[in-house]
């Protein structure tokens, strides 16, 4: 079976009055024809099967990949078996809007004399929101879809089916109910109530007191702890500073002297006693400079060593006074540490 396809604008008239109501869309043009081709014939064999549940969802997508009227008569024919009288009225209603625009008279006259045959069989839900429901920032859902404002209080055509209706807002309990929508027709009202003030929660504060009400003693602020209770003395601490750099600096000296001893050791094969060729020189000036940079290092770790002493001895007790306690100061310079203060 061949079918005319054509990109279509969209039933702009009813979009408002169908917002809810599920509707095929449109490809691009350039859609995959050729799916949708297939997707077509197999619904085809199964509405002649009898298989509606399986058929109007290859309908839908059959004309989302290339949309055509003729695809949209048999969507809403599919639907209309399916006992889906909202969707299958909404179908025909789109598919004689794009038939006239394609100017197919036939078609356009049978998608109308169907959307007619279901009028009077449309099951509507009217969500009303009385004005003393409406509580700032409320939100209205429709199994689960946001229901805009401008949709409430207006009967919507809607398929046979359980729908649920919920209200929230800001510092107010939710609330929501369940209607069964027969397919007989009418229209079903569910009103939404004003919605109960949500208690305060779990840990707030309390509220503020009356202005005539008697001020609350005042707790007085706890006593400070000893600056030094919470760890070790700032001068101890330095002390085992300082005493550290002096240990290493110690060790650096040693390994300075045995270096200068080993270059001493490699001059011999350049020297005859204290005659030496120009390697032999220069190897002896480098085991003299190294002894003289080990000397130095000795005493800065000495003087840091003995500084550590000074200050871990001079330390005053924790519980101190702080007019006992000495001022002690701790520098570092070219000849090694300095110290000085009061004790």
């Amino acid at each position: 079976m061949s079918r005319r396809r054509a990109a279509r604008l969209g039933a702009a008239a009813i979009a408002g009055a169908l917002a809810a109501i599920p509707r095929p869309t449109h490809a691009q043009a350039g859609g995959d024809a050729a799916a949708a081709e297939v997707l077509f014939e197999q619904a085809i064999a199964l509405m002649r099967q009898g298989n509606y549940e399986q058929a109007c969802p290859r309908l839908a997508e059959s004309q989302r990949l290339d949309a055509g009227v003729g695809t949209l008569l048999y969507l809403a024919a599919c639907y209309e078996r399916l006992g889906k009288t909202a969707s299958a009225w909404a179908t025909y209603r789109e598919a004689a809007d794009a038939a006239r625009r394609h100017g197919q008279a036939d078609r356009e006259q049978k998608a109308r004399e169907g959307a007619a045959a279901l009028e009077a069989r449309l099951t509507r839900l009217l969500v009303e929101v009385p004005a003393d429901s409406a509580a700032p920032g409320l939100s209205v859902r429709r199994n689960g879809q946001e229901l805009a404002q401008v949709l409430w209080g207006t009967p919507m055509p809607v398929d046979p089916g359980a729908y649920t209706v919920e209200a929230s807002a800001p510092g107010r309990l939710p609330w929501s109910t369940t209607a069964a929508i027969d397919p007989a027709g009418g229209t079903v009202t569910l009103t939404v109530p004003p919605l109960d003030a949500a208690p305060p929660p779990q840990g707030a504060p309390p509220a503020a007191a009356p202005r005539d009400a008697p001020a609350a003693q005042t707790a007085p602020p706890a006593r400070p702890a000893p600056p030094d209770a919470a760890g070790m003395p700032a001068q101890r601490l330095a002390a085992l500073v300082a005493a550290g750099a002096g240990v290493v600096g110690i060790g650096a000296s040693v390994g300075l002297g045995f270096g200068a001893r080993a270059r001493f050791q490699d001059a011999g094969a350049h020297c005859d006693g204290d005659l030496c060729d120009d390697d032999g020189i220069k190897i002896r000036d480098d085991a003299m400079d190294l002894a003289r940079a080990g000397t130095v290092v000795f005493l800065v770790g000495a003087a840091g060593l003995a500084a550590g002493g000074v200050l871990w001895f001079t330390a005053p007790s924790p519980d101190a006074g702080a007019g006992t306690r000495p001022a002690i100061q701790v520098g570092l310079g070219p000849l090694g540490f300095s110290l000085g203060g009061r004790f």
